[in-house]
């Protein structure tokens, strides 16, 4: 072996250098390896000194600790050893700021920590985070504006700040973050406009922006993906109308846009048929124009609120056949003419509310049939008619019964008493007359509204010291007929703080 070392000089050096190499490869990759994963120790301490922690969530993030992978909280990835990956400290009363030194974990996907007391503002350096998937520091005290370095966080996914005092704009560049499938920034204090490249998002399922400062327009793109799923963007000062690609987009399922500022008519697209919109709040704007009407309406829609707006005309027969309807709000617009007799033909109807309209004629008996009713609102419109005496049996669910200020007359039925769900009944300004049954009976009821009739008497039979679990809180006879004796046994009901028998023949 020497003889064949000295022949071959040049083979030799080639082993001592392959050797020397080897043992250097080694030596130096756990060294790396280490000091990556000691940084990521220290960046996570340098985090737990700008927490306070009351509750003591965080006692294993200790300086003496190596096994930061087995700190709360922390969860390391599973293909690079002892690398930060994810964060979950949700609801742990955790106070204090985020420091810019969160960006050392360089491995890190998500953070996740909502429901906390942290304040301060995002730091800028959060955009050196380029794995980043998940940010979530909703319900927090945070301040401060969105870093526009967010963009450099291209493989963000859900970006979550709901419920903080975060001011400024939202930063036109976050739609540079083409994998976004959520972005939730509802309850802020946001400004400026929604900017247009957000709507051009190809992942883009859910985006909240509600209750915040924003204006402007509705960006025309919103909706051109086959994506989209729910926008929420109701409690802002948007203006405009509803963009036709929003308004036809086929993935849509979810919108709200109430109490904003918008205008125009209402899209017939969102009531086709070939909509997959389950639920539609348009209320508290400044929409114009008729109900959408088509033979071939939604059988999606289950929510549909299109109240205190400028909607005129009649409503649509055709809504009749929206048959997965639970929900019909459509107070305070200038409707006319009478109500459909079809709206009687939805199935699961709970909620219909006409109130505050200029409707007119009678009452559909079938209406009073829907025994899956639990609020129906009729109130300050022009309707006549008698309720039928059978109410009580045929709407048996019904909670809320409100037909003020209309021109209904007759009797008010017994039947009532066996609508033992019934919590408010508002009859004002009415021309009933007769006697009122005993509803102080009804142990759900918490509000009751006759005044302004020509009621002539009140059974007052079921008033007794048994009665003391009653519910009621408010009690309106004022403006009637009645006369007698008001009983002393009325001061049973122990919750009640209004009652109002003025301008009656009644006496103690």
């Amino acid at each position: 072996m020497p003889a064949a070392a000295v022949q071959n000089p040049l083979l030799a050096l080639i082993i001592v250098v392959l050797v020397s190499s080897c043992s250097c490869v080694s030596s130096s990759a756990p060294s790396t390896a280490h000091n990556a994963s000691e940084s990521d120790r220290q960046a996570l301490l340098c985090l737990r000194s700008h927490l306070s922690d009351p509750s003591g969530a965080l006692d294993s993030w200790r300086n003496e600790s190596l096994a930061f992978c087995d700190w709360r909280g922390v969860t390391c990835s599973s293909r690079r050893a002892a690398r930060v990956a994810t964060l979950e400290l949700e609801s742990l009363s955790l106070t204090g700021q985020i420091p810019p030194c969160i960006a050392h974990l360089g491995f890190l996907t998500k953070i996740h920590m909502p429901d906390n007391q942290i304040n301060g503002r995002i730091p800028p350096e959060i955009g050196r985070l380029t794995r980043l998937r998940n940010l979530s520091l909703s319900i927090n005290s945070i301040t401060g504006v969105i870093p526009d370095t967010i963009s450099w966080c291209t493989q963000l996914e859900v970006i979550s700040l709901w419920n903080n005092s975060i001011g400024g704009e939202i930063p036109s560049n976050l739609s540079e973050c083409s994998r976004l499938q959520e972005i939730v920034l509802s309850n802020n204090k946001l400004n400026g406009t929604i900017p247009p490249g957000i709507g051009s998002l190809p992942n883009l399922k859910y985006l909240f922006l509600p209750s915040n400062n924003l204006e402007g327009s509705i960006p025309e793109s919103l909706g051109s993906t086959t994506s989209l799923s729910m926008v929420v963007l109701a409690n802002n000062s948007l203006t405009g109308g509803i963009p036709p690609t929003l308004a036809n987009c086929s993935s849509l399922t979810y919108l709200s846009l109430a109490a904003n500022k918008l205008t125009g008519q209402i899209p017939s697209a969102l009531f086709n048929i070939s909509s997959r919109v389950t639920f539609l709040d348009l209320s508290n704007n400044e929409f114009s124009g008729p109900i959408p009407s088509s033979s071939l309406m939604s059988s999606s829609l289950q929510y549909v609120s299109l109240a205190n707006n400028h909607i005129s005309g009649e409503i649509p027969a055709a809504m009749g056949n929206m048959s997965s309807l639970s929900s019909l709000l459509l107070a305070q617009n200038y409707l006319q003419g009478n109500i459909p007799e079809s709206l009687a033909k939805i199935p699961y109807l709970q909620e219909l509310d006409l109130a505050y309209n200029n409707l007119t004629g009678t009452v559909p008996a079938s209406l009073y049939m829907i025994s899956s009713l639990t609020y129906l609102g009729l109130g300050v419109n022009q309707l006549v008619g008698r309720i039928p005496g059978n109410i009580g049996h045929t709407l048996p669910n019904i909670q809320t019964l409100v037909m003020e200020g209309n021109h209904f007359h007759g009797p008010l039925p017994a039947s009532l008493l066996n609508a033992s769900s019934l919590e408010n009944l508002e009859l004002r300004d009415n021309a009933f007359t007769g006697v009122v049954p005993s509803l102080w009976a009804l142990q759900n009821l918490t509000q009751l509204d006759l005044g302004e009739n020509l009621f002539e008497a009140v059974d007052w039979s079921s008033l007794s010291s048994e009665m003391n679990s009653a519910r009621l809180e408010a009690v309106y006879l004022d403006h009637n007929s009645l006369s007698g004796t008001i009983p002393y046994e009325i001061g049973n009901l122990i919750n009640l703080n209004n009652l109002s028998l003025s301008n009656n023949q009644l006496t103690w």
